[in-house]
This record gives C-alpha cells, structure tokens and sequence, in this order.
C-alpha cells in the first residue's frame, strides 16, 4: 500500500514541478535535444502498444491481467523519468528546477525499478488492488498527458502574447 501512496505523490510532485515551468523559458541551447525527446515521449505510447501486443500475443503466456496492468504501471513510471530528465535539461540553469526534476527522475525511475519484477509488481500493489491496478496505471498516464501538454499549451500561448517565438 505504501508504493501506491509513493506513485500518487510521485504523480502531484510532476504536476508541481510542471506548473511552475510556465513561468521560465527553456534554454535555447539545449532545444535540439529536448524537441527530439519529446517527439519520443509523444510517439512512446504507440510504439509501447506495438511492443507489448507482440509479446502478449506470441511470448508471454499467463498471467494476462498481470501483465498488463504491470507494463503499463512501470511504462508510464518510465515516462514520468524521462520528462523529468528534459525538464533537466530544458531549465539546467534554474536550481530550483534543476534540484526538483533531478529529485523526480531519480524518485521515477526507483520506482519504476523496484516495480520492474512482476512477482515484486503483484506483491505490492496487484495483491492489494487486483484488477483496479490498470485504473492506477490509466490514472497515471492520463495525468501525465495533461499535464504536460497543458504545460506546453500555456507556454506557447505566453511566448505568443509575449511576441516570442
């Protein structure tokens, strides 16, 4: 019960760090880099599908429910690492972020680890939730995607009213 109390701070610490971004512009330098990996992040989902329905189809056997709450519980723990590793990267010359979002990768992908082993993901939390847990994973992704495309949506509209582009 404590690693689901653990991923729902996990999930209000990004939208912490995420609404505070509105009011900074990423680092012009580091742009090249932070577009690509978040076409990757965008693009993640799909792909992500596309992997996992092979391996439900053709190599992992059993289980089912299991496994798909668990891929999308840690797929989803991954993406909330890698957005917190281009909020790095985006705003390294702003502390505060730079110590928030490298605290939110490392608490991310910690999390996404211990939870890596499916026997360790049905300990803690599928024993606790069952089925619900694909709610979890859903609530997760959902908020991810709005938060950051709200975050993107804001910024672009200030950099409009601002006359930035």
């Amino acid at each position: 019960m404590l690693i689901i109390m653990l991923i729902i701070i996990l999930v209000v610490y990004f939208g912490t760090i995420s609404m505070k971004l509105k009011k900074y512009n990423s680092e012009k330098r580091t742009d090249k880099v932070t577009k690509s990996l978040s076409i990757i992040i965008k693009i993640s989902p799909i792909v992500g599908m596309v992997i996992f329905s092979i391996l439900f189809a053709f190599i992992l056997k059993g289980k089912f429910l299991e496994r798909v709450t668990h891929s999308i519980l840690v797929f989803t723990l991954w993406m909330y690492a890698t957005k917190f590793y281009q909020y790095i990267l985006s705003y390294y010359k702003k502390k505060d972020i730079l110590i928030s979002s490298t605290i939110g990768m490392l608490f991310s992908a910690v999390l996404a680890i211990i939870l890596t082993p499916l026997e360790q993901y049905v300990n803690m939390i599928y024993s606790y939730i069952n089925w619900s847990a694909i709610f979890l994973g859903l609530i997760l992704y959902i908020t991810f995607y709005i938060v950051t495309f709200g975050v993107e949506k804001r910024k672009s509209k200030n950099n409009q009213s601002r006359g930035v582009e």
